[in-house]
């Protein structure tokens, strides 16, 4: 029975590490995304944990990609990554502070999280 115990700990204690890598990880993908991508380098951001969605399509990520060109706080030509539809997708809810505004934005990643493939207001 002691053994059990130890072995749940131990695989316990791993899931907790990764988890917290690709946290880590998909948090420096968006703000370099935002590094490259806002109107103002004067921003904070705030993360609140990741997660994975099989629920997203081509036609959702198109909409998000022209509503992110009428964001004012966005340049107009944004270099998204290409995922080809490969799933599941990585998405990060974040809040966004510019000046004395703070907005809620979810990015999504792909699969690798390696780049930012769209990314909504809520």
């Amino acid at each position: 029975m002691r053994r059990y115990i130890k072995a749940f700990v131990i695989c316990l204690t791993t899931l907790v590490a990764l988890s917290c890598g690709n946290q880590h990880k998909a948090e420096s993908v968006v703000k370099d995304f935002l590094d490259e991508n806002m109107m103002s380098a004067d921003y904070s951001i705030s993360f609140n944990g990741i997660d994975s969605t099989r629920n997203l399509t081509d036609s959702m990520i198109n909409v998000m990609k022209i509503n992110a060109k009428n964001n004012s706080l966005f340049k107009k030509n944004i270099a998204y990554g290409t995922n080809k539809g490969k799933k599941p997708y990585i998405l990060t809810k974040t809040r966004i502070c510019n000046g004395k505004d703070t907005v809620p934005y979810t990015f999504y990643l792909d699969k690798t999280m390696q780049n930012v493939i769209a990314f909504k207001m809520n």
